[in-house]
């Protein structure tokens, strides 16, 4: 049995990979036009068929927005937030061929970007807002590179193939586990270090709960750790989209505020994601974990099904 799930597996992952490779070698030869119109149409079609990821979208709406959005706003928001992960996806790959020539003529720094330029050393927060994968080829092609924590996949093959996309623009990546000493050396010769923060990061793993738009959630205090002991400043970076596949990217520092910093950068990203709602990921659980204490009112079905389980041992369902 075990010999035939690990056989079922390696297969999965071949495949994966082999899918990939053909996205490799034929994706970046469409027109940039067509590649728009895919990820539009292949965005719609997973919003309309994917009824579980649909579910969870609309539900998030109504934990950020509540009434103040009709249920045809929040599926109109929903739609483009499926479309702008297509995108996402498809621009890994079409990205990869004229890497420089491309980004040069696809996104453009928006004067704010002067923050990031300007500023070094520098602990760059970012979440799944627009194109984060497209923003950090761009500033390390433009000479800033960051040094960005990513978490390791459960197909090496995959990973090995997204990792070389993602460096080959000059950015530099290295996993979670083990990464801090880089960071911190990284920050102490003057560089900048790139987090992707909008995840489920639990207390007992380096997180701490933080207001989003009005429900706690779990959110990584990495950022704020390594602020306090390197002095260095925050800044949130994030590039959108304008529906034809043109990107421009912001830069803002993110200043004390008398909350916790961790409290201050969620702040600054919700605001973010209420100027630009179709650009978020709206598809993931971001209010999975009810803390312990909080009567659970207000949260999507997904959580209130696992609160009890969490909040009794402290474990993921």
């Amino acid at each position: 049995m075990i010999i035939r799930r690990r056989f079922r597996r390696r297969c999965r992952r071949i495949a994966e990979l082999f899918l990939l490779c053909l996205g490799f070698v034929f994706l970046p030869l469409l027109p940039r036009r067509m590649v728009v119109w895919m990820a539009t149409w292949l965005g719609s079609a997973v919003f309309r068929c994917s009824g579980k990821l649909r579910k969870i979208a609309i539900a998030n709406l109504d934990v950020a927005f509540g009434e103040t959005l009709s249920q045809a706003n929040k599926k109109r928001i929903a739609e483009e937030s499926f479309r702008t992960f297509a995108l996402v996806l498809i621009d890994l790959f079409w990205f990869a061929l004229f890497v420089r020539r491309r980004i040069a003529a696809n996104l453009k720094f928006d004067p704010s970007f002067d923050h990031y330029f300007n500023t070094s050393p520098a602990i760059v927060v970012a979440g799944h807002i627009g194109n984060w994968e497209l923003i950090a080829q761009a500033v390390a092609i433009h000479g800033a590179p960051t040094v960005s924590v990513v978490a390791p996949l459960d197909n090496p093959y995959v990973e090995w193939l997204l990792n070389y996309l993602r460096t080959q623009s000059g950015q530099k990546v290295v996993f979670k586990d083990g990464a801090v000493k880089m960071l911190l050396k990284t920050l102490y010769d003057g560089g900048r270090v790139g987090l992707l923060i909008d995840q489920n990061t639990l207390p007992e793993d380096g997180g701490e709960f933080v207001d989003m738009f009005g429900l706690p959630v779990p959110m990584s205090k990495a950022a704020a750790i390594l602020s306090e002991r390197t002095k260095a400043t925050i800044v949130l970076i994030y590039c959108v989209q304008d529906g034809h596949g043109k990107y421009t990217a912001y830069a803002h520092p993110v200043e004390p505020s008398g909350r916790t910093m961790t409290q201050t950068i969620a702040a600054a990203m919700e605001d973010v994601v209420r100027n630009h709602p179709g650009q978020w990921l709206w598809m993931y659980k971001r209010w999975k974990y009810i803390p312990s204490g909080h009567s659970g009112s207000g949260y999507p079905f997904y959580t209130r099904r696992a609160a009890a389980h969490i909040v009794v041992q402290g474990k993921d369902v």
